[in-house]
């Protein structure tokens, strides 16, 4: 019955002879053959049609049918299963011809019956696996008798292996506890992912992964309905195409599932079914309202225990989950018999859901009801609740389905639709939300769109380019958020606060601020607004320069943000940005280009800002990008793209003091480095009108005098630092200044503090995980940390991190100089000109001028007399 030839698909088929032999082993189910074989005595198998319960018997009894008398029933014995015993162990080979004459076929009392048979097949010493494969197609009464008498013997050497579809059909409980059963269920005989695509290589089926996880999710595994979709792939043969809705568009599939599983239950049973496709999972009462009658949960609860076509799941097992395929059948019939019929139970469903307190679930249903009254109403009532847990892209989905008429008739909607498009980084789009918000506003608004339209302003003037005439902190509106009863409308609030303490520099506040609001969502156990507080104490850290720390919050807003939120919403831009920022400061350049296109591209509606978030994003990305083109090996554009970036930055601009602080100290050090006094000039001045009073200022007005060996007057310009007269806006500077002031010391001879200060340094980029500084410092501090290798204690990790970007010294002066810098370089000894240079190697006076500029910044040098000194200690040039 179960299993046999016209009632499987034909890859999984027996032929129909007395005693079923192997087939064409497409897929050894070895390790439930394995398990099979633990068993002495009774094997249990129940699942519904199609999970090849007929096929793993033949695979665990193959090699062993000599011992294997197998019956299934049939229109002539169905009704009597003693007799079909008996036939059945007649047929096998380990029983001598003859042996079991004594028995008729007409005998009824089981217990004399099987104390008989178990005294026969003593006497000819033979153990019998008795095989009946299809157990509920005999009479109830017939294996209501049989069954519990044979389960119940004990050392008969008569072992059973029942196969059924119906768990009613046997009931082994209280067989149990002697430990002499092995059962398996549907969930045990689904096929794994693995198994799938082993399948599909034996069938010469092309399958693209997607298409292999696709499938897996759809069939859950059933074996017969993995089979056909195999079958219609193969056909197919496009790896790369949608699987699409297989129980809707596979034929075969469908009747399939029509024959062998729905015809096979009650009208009640397929209303039931029918009724509740429209839900993944569902409760009693739920299944009710959508059944339209107070049965339809215990008739699930019987599909779940006997048919195990629903899984009764969580406490209890309150909660019904219909096998996927068997819910698409239902599905896909509605959808091609009875469109309207699958309209009014997703409305049903949707207001079901919304009494249940679940407005997810209730838009989601709203939405497929295509009851644009109904989506309007969740939308006002939950729409805010549902883009504080998240759900925004939801919330915009039902959005993009409603008619401009629904918008003009509620103010509220406007406001979530401008909130759910400030949530997703769109300015543009939100404002044009908030207009209409305001313009259809009553005069007499309730508290809760007040509210709502304040917290809506306030987020979305962040993004303006008019931000700075904007201040949401200064409304009586604003101000009474922090109080709201809601607990998302204040967390929200509380970090508008702290962007509001970020642009101000009053990091100390904006972490109060993220400390409050961390609370907050912690207890109330909403767990995408404490991932965006941690995005925000992520920045904050980030903005003055504490990597280590900004990454460890980074790692947690991952964590706790959904994955959409890195696709399109909080995350999208802004974390790719921090990855960009950090990996450049690591002195990984390749990772951070990569991170720094990933933001640009997913600035959306924000890269248009001049001012706002937006612009300051667009131009931190410029920023890095520029930098790792440099610190990469390409620095044909890079100053000139530094300067551009930085031009950018105005006086009111977003964040303007931390940019011009970073953007100063990367491109002046980056222009000194080159030689390119003039650029290093011009971005001192721009800093000394940007960020006066800053310790960022003091090592800018330091650098070049040390670059030219005026090391009293760099040290006094540095002296403001020390003394803490002046403070860096950025934690990073400070490695700059002990990078600097080591070179200092080794260009002056003091190697003991140059060791003093070197040691401070790789401290400090341990403590903030930043690198860079170091990565690019001068070639003698370079070469004193090779010097000083293995003697660094705790940080000698961070220091073996920095000398595995520096190559040997071999192939570094080999890649430094060019073949024309090393002629330049063999004349810089004497006593020439650089006029007589110029005449001597026949090249322009400029030119020799540029390749000085070039040789200097190659050796970490100032002058002419450090450049030979240093040309000479490496190797470049030969010793005298």
């Amino acid at each position: 019955m179960d299993d046999q030839g016209g009632t499987r698909p034909d890859l999984l088929s027996l032929k129909p002879t007395a005693v079923p032999r192997l087939p064409l082993a497409l897929l050894a189910r070895s390790r439930l053959v394995a398990k099979l074989d633990c068993t002495a005595e009774t094997v249990l198998i129940c699942a519904p049609a199609g999970y090849g319960k007929t096929v793993l018997l033949s695979q665990w009894l193959e090699g062993q049918m000599h011992n294997v008398a197998w019956l299934s029933p049939t229109q002539h014995n169905r009704d009597a299963l003693w007799p079909a015993i008996l036939q059945a162990l007649r047929r096998c080979p380990a029983i001598p011809p003859g042996a079991l004459r004594q028995f008729s076929g007409d005998e009824e009392n089981a217990v004399d019956v099987l104390g008989n048979l178990a005294q026969e097949l003593t006497a000819i010493d033979a153990t019998v696996r008795l095989v009946i494969d299809g157990v509920d197609g005999f009479a109830p009464d017939e294996r209501d008798y049989w069954l519990p008498a044979l389960l119940k013997q004990t050392g008969l050497p008569l072992h059973l292996a029942l196969a059924y579809r119906d768990n009613s059909a046997v009931d082994p409980g209280p067989y149990r506890l002697g430990g002499r059963i092995m059962e398996l269920r549907s969930k045990d005989l689904a096929f794994t992912l693995e198994d799938i695509n082993v399948l599909a290589a034996k069938t010469t089926t092309l399958m693209g992964k997607h298409q292999l996880r696709e499938l897996f999710r759809q069939t859950a595994g059933w074996p017969a309905c993995v089979v056909l979709a195999l079958r219609s792939l193969r056909e197919a043969a496009d790896p790369d195409a949608p699987l699409g809705d297989i129980a809707a568009s596979n034929r075969q599939l469908g009747d399939y599932l029509d024959q062998q599983i729905v015809r096979t239950l009650s009208d009640e049973e397929r209303l039931v079914l029918s009724s509740t496709s429209v839900c993944r999972e569902l409760v009693a009462a739920q299944a009710n309202a959508l059944a339209g009658h107070r049965s339809a949960g215990s008739i699930l609860t019987g599909l779940a225990d006997d048919r195990e076509l629903v899984e009764s799941a969580g406490s209890g097992r309150k909660v019904f989950l219909v096998r996927p395929m068997i819910r698409a059948f239902f599905r896909a019939k509605l959808v091609r018999t009875e469109p309207d019929e699958l309209l009014s139970y997703n409305r049903i469903a949707a207001l079901w859901h919304e009494r249940a307190g679940e407005p997810e679930a209730a838009l989601s249903h709203a939405i497929d009801s295509t009851d644009n009254g109904l989506i309007g109403e969740i939308l006002e009532r939950h729409g805010a609740t549902l883009l504080g847990s998240g759900e925004f892209l939801q919330v915009r989905r039902a959005l993009a389905v409603l008619p401009d008429t629904v918008f003009a008739a509620s103010p509220k909607l406007c406001v979530v639709a401008a909130l759910a498009h400030v949530e997703s980084r769109q300015p543009t789009t939100a404002t044009r939300y908030m207009v209409a918000a305001h313009r259809n506003r009553d005069d007499e608004s309730p508290p809760d769109l007040r509210e709502l339209q304040a917290l809506a302003k306030a987020r979305l003037s962040w993004f303006s380019d008019a931000w700075a005439d904007q201040d949401p902190q200064a409304t009586v509106d604003y101000a009474a958020l922090r109080f709201s009863r809601r607990s998302d409308v204040r967390i929200e609030a509380r970090m508008v606060k702290v962007t509001a303490a970020l642009v101000e520099g009053k990091y100390g506040t904006a972490e109060n601020e993220a400390a409050e609001a961390l609370i907050d969502a912690t207890e109330t156990g909403n767990a995408y607004l404490t991932g965006k507080v941690y995005l925000k104490l992520a920045a904050t850290h980030s903005m003055q320069g504490q990597l280590r720390r900004a990454s460890d919050f980074l790692r947690l807003a991952e964590d706790k943000l959904p994955a959409q939120a890195w696709t399109a919403g909080t995350g999208r831009s802004i974390g790719a940005l921090m990855h960009a920022s950090a990996a450049l400061l690591r002195a990984e350049p390749a990772e951070a280009l990569q991170f720094a296109a990933t933001g640009i591209s997913e600035l959306g509606q924000l890269g248009s800002s001049a001012k706002g978030v937006g612009a300051a994003m667009r131009v931190t990305l410029e920023i890095i990008t520029a930098c790792a083109h440099m610190d990469s090996g390409d620095r044909r554009n890079a100053l000139d793209d530094m300067r551009q970036a930085r031009l950018r930055i105005s006086r009111d601009h977003l964040f303007a003091q931390p940019l011009a602080a970073c953007i100063a100290v990367i491109e002046q050090t980056a222009a000194l480095a080159l030689g390119h006094a003039d650029h290093a000039r011009e971005v001192l001045e721009w800093a000394g009108e940007r960020i006066p009073g800053t310790g960022e200022l003091c090592l800018l007005r330091a650098q070049g005098p040390a670059g030219i060996s005026r090391f009293d007057a760099a040290t006094d310009r540095l002296r403001p630092l020390h003394t803490g007269a002046v403070k860096p806006v950025l934690e990073w500077t400070r490695l700059h200044v002990n990078v600097l002031e080591c070179s200092m010391a080794l260009r002056t001879g003091r190697r003991t503090l140059a060791g003093k200060l070197l040691d401070e340094a790789l401290h400090v980029a341990d403590e903030l995980d930043v690198l860079r500084p170091l990565a690019i410092a001068p070639q003698d501090v370079t070469d004193l940390l090779v010097e000083r290798a293995g003697t660094f204690g705790h940080q000698e990790a961070i220091a073996q991190r920095l000398l595995a970007l520096h190559p040997p010294a071999e192939a570094r002066r080999a890649q430094s100089l060019t073949p024309r810098e090393r002629e330049v370089l063999t004349l810089l000894p004497s006593h020439l000109s650089q006029e007589q240079m110029a005449a001597e190697l026949h090249l322009s006076v400029n030119t020799v001028k540029t390749h000085i500029r070039l040789i200097y910044s190659k050796l970490g040098a100032g002058s002419r007399h450090d450049a030979v000194a240093t040309a000479y200690k490496t190797g470049y040039l030969p010793w005298p």
